[in-house]
């Protein structure tokens, strides 16, 4: 009994179904192994080239688009190696948090009125200093080359993200 025309078109819409479903399997994987190469980077430049690499193959395959290109834009942003931590900078920030925590609990009236005067160190030059100098000898002397996370957390919490609160004295960054 000869095919009728709804069975061959059922037949050719089965299959064009079961084409596209294998080509977005395909796609997936190839974005898959894209992030896969990019986050076993070890190295910055490492994972240049993996992105350099994923780019090619998505950009060469049949289904490339500028969305799939802009997805693995997005995705390669989100893998890019961050650099070894530094040993001691886990240490360094706690030590700053802690300190500037309790200049904030213990001075809690010099800090309101160095803001409201934008003169946080000159309210609390004495607190600001000696936990400068513990931090400069804890963690910027005998080689040890932390980032300045006292300067950053005196920012943070005491001059609410504003350093001009600071004042006109305040010395700056130790690093």
């Amino acid at each position: 009994m000869p095919e009728t025309l709804d069975e061959r078109f059922s037949q050719l819409r089965q299959a064009v179904d079961a084409e596209i479903a294998r080509a977005r399997r395909e796609a997936v994987a190839e974005l898959a192994g894209a992030v896969a190469r990019m986050r076993a980077a070890s190295s910055e430049s490492e994972w240049a080239e993996a992105v350099l690499q994923s780019g090619r193959a998505v950009s060469s395959s049949p289904l490339s688009d500028s969305g799939a290109l802009e997805l693995l834009a997005s995705l390669a942003a989100l893998t890019i190696p961050c650099p070894a931590p530094i040993a001691g900078d886990a240490a360094a920030r706690r030590f700053a948090k802690v300190k500037v925590a309790e200049i904030r609990l213990y001075q809690a009236p010099a800090v309101e009125s160095g803001r409201a005067a934008r003169d946080v160190y000159g309210a609390l030059k004495p607190h600001i200093d000696a936990a400068r100098k513990a931090f400069a000898e804890r963690f910027l002397q005998n080689g040890n080359r932390a980032a300045d996370y006292l300067h950053l957390e005196l920012v943070r919490v005491l001059a609410n993200d504003d350093a001009t609160l600071l004042g006109p004295d305040y010395p700056g960054p130790l690093a």
